[in-house]
């Protein structure tokens, strides 16, 4: 092998990497591939800081097992650097969601369609359920394992969440009303950051009221609340609906 064409490439590697030759070949191939994929000058010290290990020259068994320590650390950086990536995916998906109702509401379908502009202009967002209803539309095509409503045994309660993605990734749809203060809304999602066991909860606020007037002040104050948890926030104050 000459060079690694995906993360996932070398991640399989270094799990089969067995020996030395074999581990620092890999390590050779992931910093050009780093390198190529504009990793920076920081984020490349910290995977060689990782992947090294000082050999025993009296004793090839203790080098091996510092090898294979290393290699354990080589890969828990590889997986962080996979679930980052997969996180930025979707936070980008929650993030355009307003451009899939846009296209599907105020593009004219073509003339010989059998939907008529007036029968999605009738379409109107009143509640959360429209909200999750949408939403798992928009997003099963891209996560083919999604759920709806899927309840959990707590112990002492059971939780329903909104959308389930995979064991460890929930979205928490919210859906503003007229009636809501902005304090009921945070009361929600503070309940909400500490009943849901997943280590990655996306909250995606439909803020039709626009109640929340500080969105990016918002985001920043409830994504650092819980340290223990992986917390994102996806604000959309729509124009239409």
């Amino acid at each position: 092998m000459n060079e690694f064409h995906s993360i996932e490439e070398a991640l399989a590697s270094f799990k089969k990497a067995d020996n030395e030759q074999t581990f620092e070949m890999n390590v050779t191939l992931f910093k050009q591939y780093l390198k190529q994929d504009g990793m920076s000058a920081e984020g490349i010290k910290e995977f060689e800081r990782r992947a090294y290990y000082l050999p025993n020259e009296y004793s090839k068994k203790d080098t091996q097992e510092r090898m294979m320590v290393a290699r354990e650390r080589v890969i828990s950086y590889i997986e962080q650097f996979l679930d980052n990536e997969e996180s930025n995916i979707l936070l980008q998906v929650l993030e355009h969601y307003d451009l899939f109702l846009e296209n599907l509401i105020e593009r004219d379908p073509n003339k010989r369609a059998g939907i008529r502009k007036e029968q999605l202009s009738a379409l109107k967002i009143e509640n959360e359920y429209d909200v999750q209803h949408l939403l798992f539309a928009y997003l099963k095509p891209l996560y083919p394992m999604a759920r709806t409503e899927v309840n959990q045994d707590m112990g002492y309660a059971t939780v329903r969440t909104d959308i389930s993605l995979d064991s460890e990734t929930v979205i928490e749809v919210k859906c503003t009303r007229p009636s809501m203060q902005l304090g009921k809304l945070k009361e929600e999602i503070a309940a909400d950051m500490i009943h849901y066991s997943e280590k990655n909860i996306y909250f995606f606020i439909y803020d039709k009221e626009k109640i929340i007037k500080e969105p990016q002040i918002f985001k920043k104050t409830y994504e650092k609340m819980v340290k223990e948890k992986n917390i994102h926030i996806t604000i959309h104050q729509p124009k239409i609906l």
